[in-house]
């Protein structure tokens, strides 16, 4: 009741308030801020005020950190950009409801522009503005909340304008306050904080900031009631409410009209959830924080020598898809040199430029896969498009956007972009990627760039040792190293500025001033071009107490970066929260995303059986904890997330060589985090709070209790508290330690501020519960050897969702899988995250694993290695023989000889089949021998029939895999030699040794008297001497003539080849001479489907010498072949544009004219002229060809339809000066007239042109258009 009485009061407000134009106060704030501008400033302000665009972001913080007035020795634009993004935007909408002042998005982004620029003239004023504009941005209204609301709903849009009124009035400020001159800053800074002087302007922001929230929340009420009542008008019977008064149309008028508005509203609000549905579908993962982090270690004036490389300009200006490669050792600074290189190209971008870059994170587990990557790439080359589509385009692309795969999103991208458009891509840190993932990029990357041929251009910063795998299928890739040499000047510049840095701010702290000059050549010396090095060694120096000591470290400087690592965990020990830094440490190598401050908080508390959240066992001081981790962690200043420093301390820390080992083990952190969430989310807190939800609902778990506050102020606000009770403790001493809790603060505070402080406090807790949902059951995948019932019951829970907190993933939605088979979605959820204590707790329940799930599990597990899954699965089939005899069958193919032992002791039948395959066939196949040898000592058929289709006995699967150890264990065995092939595309053993062309198992098969003429089975059949004749095996056809092969053995019907048929045409000459002299039939008929004689298939593979054998061997030159796609050798010749061959085969009297093949046949000139062979038109011309010879029936041409499709405008010339009939019929199937061929194309103009001025389709004609 008391939030309905709030909303309504606030409407009321809000219609009070209510003008006809909402941007009256920003109006007003903007004049204000313009008449106390300066001249200078006011050019400066004339300047800035453009309309932003995205681009203009990132452009605008590079331009802060590039200000040479900008006295500060690091670069800080980064922080701005959250507040910048949100200006941005509301300068991109703001447009669209205000028509009276159209120059206002401008003048808002140049007032701010104005102001920032202007405070960056003062080092010590500019850090705190920063600062103080950071905090603004965390608050700021975002598109995404407003975006589909604010176009229909007038007291947001005022609220939004009053809000951004505001930030114009803080700039004011900036500007005045930055006029003081130095004294009165400094005297300021004493006596009247930085803080104090903003005081009123950020209390009003941050009310408007409320009010806009508030606007949002009544907006959103709106549209539901909207949206009911839409429903309610387009269900309602209007006949039983049709009246026929006037009254009444005018009513049902203006319904009408306010349903249309409602509608309007509706498809509004539709294309806004769209856009953000497709950005959605294509990446969630946020791209921008990395580079933030990384631009922000930059110290100004480095990281800029790329920019000026000759290479680095020449991959820019190359107007083909290039790769440009940067690769360097560890810490020498590749990825701030790519940030750096990231916000240059936007600070130049030109208006068809499209940037887009990732930078991958360790510590964000799905950021480092190629999916998510390439989406996220797609999503910034595809922004624009999605912001500008039609809703039409925007269904279109929802469509063509949903539950992409990575190989599915590079068409994607491809389909989708622009001609005119240039594209820039960065991609930094693919060595913190598993291997497969960077496989699969860079598969993806290569096929972009194949693809798009130009203005495509991709850089990449990483380890050398990536080179390998990054450019496998790719060619002239631009190549840049990062090394000591090119980084030398800037490590100087960046040791002076960080040195510097340090003294102002007392971090380094030095008795004898001329030290510093002694740190700073040791750290030159000692640096090697390695900025990480650099940095840490000189936090080290910073951690000295004395002058001495650090002469004594100068001494003995690191050897590396291990070095410096092991020095700081050394200190770490002996700090007095040694306990919790070190669990942090551990925790950060192993949470599946960056933790915040205050969610370590809560987790350091945490442990197993725990039932409810203690206060009491929270660290105190996080920023301590933090801290006494010397400098391997920061906390990210923006949203106050913990990170290594760098992915090199996760590496040190977690390597198996590493002599923590057992402090930093993997699997058991992992674990031990997934129970500590369970726990948690067992709380009986959460019991209570979900008791406040109606049972079934979806509204997410975040009730006032579970909100998160600026994690500074926390121990303030204990502090303040703490303070006032102090002063009452003599009047506290009556109650009793139960009573303090409540009745203490009662008397002290009074009841208001009371209330106030506890809705504060309470605002702390349960900062850890968003993560324990969403991520226990990642924790979980790898259990310890035994599970303690505790956490076995724990997990159930989690499971079965008892408790309705934890997040059960495989129930998603928005799941989606690269295996598209119809299994349940907690199957391919296990499979896909390998989870075994999953499978465990399905496996126990019967009537939900069915035999078909399990048989789905083992055969997936087993071809994926998840050796745990396997023997799970098979632990619980003994009673399901089929189930059991199916995982020898799947054990056997994927060659798991550990796993075997344990399969054969529970089998029934060691010989069943699996799609038509025996165990032991499919061991063979796989070249898996010790599996064979266990299989044949279990008695397997080893000699058990093939399979119909594609089938083989083992002997032929292991003579086709060229696997000779195996051929001798089983020939051993006694396996047939001469084993019946598979029905259809069979081949006996021989043969499938021939067409792999392995000698030795020939040798071994023959020796035990294969049968040399074993016909194969039936489709694509061909003997052994056939085989070996098409691979080009000369050794073994020699051995098989020896065997008595029979040399003229008939071709099969379809694609057929004779041995000396199938030498030809692969041209092999010397096999061609020996099967001649073994007298091969020169003549010997063609295959009935695409059959070629001796000649014709040389002749159509260009094979000039073995032409000229053949025909001194008289070999027919004008035999014809069968009815598909038939040729003789003269037309075989000129459609493959072999003039020489055409010469000899006109010399031996080749028949010029012969008919073309009814199936896509052509004649000699036909073929010639579909070419474009005009040196054998005009031979054939010159021998009589017939220019006229009708077209075959199927898909055939005459010359001068051919000629004229292809476009050959010089063919088409002698063709019609040979009089052939420009207007001469189609063909039956799938014809076309001269010029019916040529208007198909829209290159082919000059050819219709002349076939019209030749009298093509003149008026009697018409019709052959």
């Amino acid at each position: 009741m008391a939030e309905n009485n709030t909303a309504c009061v606030a409407l009321s407000h809000s219609r009070s308030k209510q003008v006809a134009d909402p941007t009256t106060a920003l109006m007003e704030a903007l004049t204000k801020f313009n008449g106390i501008l300066t001249d200078d400033q006011k050019r400066l302000y004339h300047v800035s005020a453009t309309k932003p665009d995205v681009e203009s972001v990132i452009a605008f913080v590079t331009e802060i950190d590039a200000n040479k007035n900008n006295t500060m020795k690091m670069c800080v634009g980064s922080r701005l950009h959250k507040f910048l993004e949100a200006t941005q935007q509301f300068s991109d909408v703001v447009g669209t409801f205000v028509s009276s002042h159209p120059e206002i998005a401008a003048l808002v982004w140049g007032g701010v522009k104005t102001a920032i620029l202007t405070a960056s003239n003062i080092a010590s004023y500019f850090g705190k503005v920063t600062s103080m504009i950071m905090e603004v941005g965390r608050s700021c209204p975002t598109y995404q909340q407003f975006g589909h609301l604010y176009p229909d709903h007038i007291g947001l849009q005022r609220e939004l304008c009053e809000y951004y009124a505001a930030i114009v009035q803080l700039c004011t400020k900036v500007i005045e306050v930055s006029r003081r001159p130095l004294l009165t800053q400094t005297i300021s800074s004493i006596f009247n904080p930085f803080e104090s002087d903003f005081k009123t302007v950020i209390d009003q922001l941050n009310q408007a900031a409320k009010d806009v929230q508030l606007q949002i929340s009544l907006a959103s009420n709106q549209v539901n009631v909207e949206a009911k009542k839409l429903l309610e008008y387009e269900s309602r019977d209007q006949a039983t409410f049709r009246k026929l008064t006037k009254t009444f149309q005018r009513d049902a008028q203006a319904e009408h009209a306010e349903a249309h508005q409602w509608r309007v509203h509706m498809m509004n609000r539709e294309a806004a959830s769209l856009r953000s549905s497709i950005r959605d579908s294509l990446s969630k993962i946020n791209y921008l924080k990395p580079w933030k982090q990384a631009i922000r270690q930059r110290v100004p004036s480095t990281a800029e020598w790329l920019l000026h490389e000759p290479l680095f300009q020449k991959w820019q200006s190359d107007h083909d898809a290039a790769i440009l490669w940067c690769p360097g050792t560890m810490g020498v600074g590749k990825t701030v040199l790519m940030s750096n290189v990231v916000a240059q190209l936007h600070a130049l971008r030109k208006s068809n430029e499209i940037i887009s870059y990732y930078f991958c994170r360790a510590d964000d587990v799905p950021s480092l896969s190629a999916r998510n990557i390439l989406g996220s790439l797609a999503r910034q080359i595809l922004d624009s498009d999605i912001g500008n589509a039609s809703n039409e385009n925007l269904q279109r692309l929802r469509e063509d956007s949903r539950d992409l795969n990575t190989i599915e999103l590079v068409d994607f991208i491809l389909n989708h972009l622009h001609d005119d458009d240039v594209y820039y891509l960065a991609i930094d840190g693919l060595d913190e990627c598993e291997i497969t993932e960077v496989r699969k990029l860079a598969q993806c990357m290569a096929q972009l760039c194949s693809a798009r041929v130009e203005n495509f251009k991709v850089i990449y910063t990483g380890r050398p040792e990536l080179e390998s795998e990054l450019f496998r299928s790719v060619k002239g890739i631009y190549k840049v190293p990062v090394t000591e040499k090119k980084v030398d000047s800037e490590i100087n510049c960046y040791i002076d500025t960080t040195l510097r840095l340090c003294l102002e701010e007392e971090q380094l702290k030095i008795r004898d001033p001329t030290l510093v000059l002694k740190i700073a050549d040791a750290l030159r010396n000692g640096s090697k071009g390695m900025f990480l090095w650099t940095r840490l060694f000189i936090e080290e120096l910073c951690a000295q107490g004395s002058d001495s000591e650090i002469l004594e470290s100068l001494k003995h400087p690191p050897r590396g970066l291990s070095e410096i690592f092991d020095r700081k965990i050394s200190r770490v020990r002996n700090k007095a929260t040694a306990k919790d830094s070190f669990k942090i440490l551990q925790f950060c190598g192993v949470v599946k995303r960056p933790l915040t401050a205050m969610e370590y908080q809560e987790a350091l508390s945490l442990s197993p059986g725990q039932k409810s959240l203690k206060l009491e066992k929270l660290p105190n001081d996080m920023n301590k904890v933090i801290g006494d981790c010397c400098g391997l962690l920061f906390i990210d200043e923006e949203d106050s997330t913990v990170h290594f420093i760098h992915h090199s301390v996760k590496e040190h820390l977690f390597d198996i060589a590493c002599r923590y080992t057992e402090e930093f083990d993997v699997a058991r952190l992992d674990w031990h985090i997934g129970v500590l969430c369970m726990t948690y989310l067992d709380f009986s807190d959460f019991k209570r709070q979900l008791a406040k939800f109606q049972k079934g609902s979806n509204t997410s778990i975040r009730p006032v209790q579970l909100e998160i506050s600026a994690f500074n102020s926390s121990s303030n606000i204990s502090g303040r508290m703490a303070q006032r009770l102090l002063s009452y403790s003599q009047k506290l001493r009556h109650l009793r330690s139960g009573d303090i809790e409540r009745k203490a603060w009662e008397q002290v505070l009074g009841d208001e501020e009371f209330s106030r402080l506890e809705k504060e406090l309470q605002t702390r807790g349960f900062h850890f519960l968003e993560y324990a949902r969403t991520h226990w059951i990642n924790h979980l995948a790898n259990p310890p050897s035994t599970i303690e019932d505790a956490t076995w019951s724990l997990f159930r829970r989690c499971v079965e969702g008892k408790d309705g907190v934890a997040y059960r993933p495989w129930e998603s939605a928005q799941n989606t899988y690269d295996d598209r088979d119809d299994a349940p979605p907690m199957i391919k959820w296990l499979l896909t995250h390998c989870h075994f204590p999953l499978l465990l707790y399905y496996a126990k329940h019967t009537h939900i694993l069915t035999e078909d799930h399990k048989r789905h599990i083992l055969e997936k597990s087993i071809q994926d290695g998840q050796d745990r899954l396997a023997r799970c699965i098979i632990q619980h089939g003994h009673d399901s023989p089929d189930l059991m005899n199916e995982a020898l069958f799947f054990v056997s193919r994927e060659g798991w000889e550990d796993l075997l032992p344990s399969v054969l002791q529970v089998v029934t039948h060691v010989n069943f089949r699996v799609d038509d395959h025996t165990s032991l066939q499919a061991a063979v196949g796989g070249g898996h021998i010790e599996v064979v040898e266990q299989l044949l000592a279990a008695k397997a058929d080893v000699n058990a029939p093939p399979g119909k289709n594609y089938g083989r006995t083992a002997l032929q699967a292991a003579a086709e895999g060229g696997y000779l150890e195996i051929v001798d264990r089983l020939l051993a065995a006694k396996a047939d030699v001469d084993a019946a092939p598979g029905k259809h595309y069979g081949r006996t053993a021989l043969q499938a040794a021939v067409e792999g062309g392995y000698l030795e198992i020939v040798d071994r098969l023959l020796a035990a008297k294969a049968n040399v003429n074993m016909p194969a089975g039936y489709h694509d059949r061909r003997t052994a001497l056939q085989a070996a004749a098409k691979g080009g095996y000369l050794e073994i056809v020699d051995r098989l003539l020896a065997a008595k092969a029979n040399v003229n053995m008939p071709a099969e019907d379809y694609i057929g080849r004779t041995a000396l048929q199938a030498a030809a045409e692969g041209g092999y000459l010397e096999i061609v001479d020996r099967l001649l002299a073994a007298k091969a039939d020169v003549n010997a008929p063609a295959g009935r489907y695409n059959g070629r004689t001796a000649l014709q298939a040389a002749a159509g593979r260009g094979h000039l010498e073995i032409v000229d054998r053949l025909l001194a061997a008289k070999a027919g030159v004008n035999t014809t072949t069968g009815y598909e796609n038939g040729r003789t050798a003269l037309q075989a010749a000129a459609e493959g544009g072999y003039l020489e061959i055409v010469d000899r085969l006109l010399a031996a009297e080749a028949e010029v004219n012969m008919p073309a093949g009814e199936a896509n046949g052509r004649t000699a000139l036909q073929a010639a002229a579909e070419g474009g062979y005009l040196e054998i038109v005009d031979r054939l011309l010159a021998a009589k060809a017939d220019v006229n010879a009708p077209a075959g029936r199927r898909s055939g041409r005459t010359a001068l339809q051919a000629a004229a499709g292809e476009g050959h405008l010089e063919i088409v010339d002698r063709l019609l000066a040979a009089k052939a009939d420009v207007n001469a019929p189609a063909a039956d199937l799938d014809g076309k007239t001269a010029l019916q061929a040529a208007a198909e194309n829209v290159n082919n103009a000059k050819v219709v042109e002349c076939l019209m001025q030749a009298g093509a389709c003149q008026k009697e004609n018409l019709d052959l258009l």
